[in-house]
């Protein structure tokens, strides 16, 4: 039987019910509630610009399942049941050329991925990546194959790319343990449609193509002359003069 907005409310995750959580989260300023009674993220923190998506797939939940369900509604005590099957292949690139050789070649495949500054990620100590998006292990492990062997037959990737295969997204791990342990059950399959129902999308900021230019920067700033491929050899910023000591 259904529960009732009440019991939903009052489901209790690591000692702290929902509806204490959402309450938190909406007088702390990052939950806003509407006169409608739906639930809004009060502002998108995401870097996106430093990101470039290939779109071969459906779009992924991650705003209400990660900003909303894990940072708000858990209270990051929980994993969203929606994020069970999600699996990630992770391609760990050393220059900002094999970075877009790596995005170029990503667009032939027919899975859904980002790629670029990991340097922002805290929980990577990697500069730049690439994430393909799949379902399942068995289904990240074809795709690990497929993207493999393409790699392979980019001169300028090589066959000795960093290649991984992880479940879900790193903040997970931090917060609740391991991703072999994590635990679902039917009733937050549940919970997540009750608060969909009462979730009220952010409308997408639109914005220039301007992930390339912060990838630019940033290698100048990391010492990645590769970056040079893309400014016609052109410096990003002149030498300091320096003086015989």
């Amino acid at each position: 039987m259904t529960k009732s907005p009440g019991e939903f409310l009052a489901m209790q995750f690591s000692g702290v019910t929902v509806g204490e959580n959402l309450e938190r989260a909406i007088e702390a300023g990052t939950l806003i509630e509407n006169n409608d009674g739906t639930l809004e993220l009060a502002a998108d923190r995401r870097n996106e610009t430093i990101w470039m998506r290939v779109p071969h797939g459906p779009p992924l939940a991650c705003d209400f399942l990660m900003y909303f369900m894990f940072d708000k509604a858990y209270g990051k005590s929980a994993v969203p049941h929606g994020c069970g099957e999600c699996y990630k292949v992770k391609v760990v690139l050393r220059t900002l050329r094999q970075l877009v050789a790596a995005w170029e070649v990503a667009k032939r495949i027919e899975c859904l991925s980002k790629w670029g500054l990991d340097l922002f990620n805290p929980h990577s100590q990697n500069i730049y990546a690439g994430y393909f998006y799949t379902t399942g292990l068995e289904g990240a492990r074809v795709v690990f194959k497929i993207a493999r062997e393409a790699f392979r037959a980019e001169p300028k990737l090589g066959r000795d790319i960093a290649m991984t295969i992880k479940r879900g997204c790193s903040e997970y791990e931090a917060a609740v343990g391991p991703s072999d342990r994590y635990e679902f059950t039917p009733e937050m399959a549940e919970l997540e449609k009750f608060l969909k129902s009462r979730y009220r999308a952010r409308k997408s900021a639109g914005k220039g193509n301007i992930a390339l230019a912060r990838w630019i920067d940033a290698a100048f700033r990391m010492g990645d002359d590769t970056y040079l491929d893309f400014t016609d050899g052109k410096r990003l910023r002149p030498k300091s003069v320096t003086y015989d000591p």
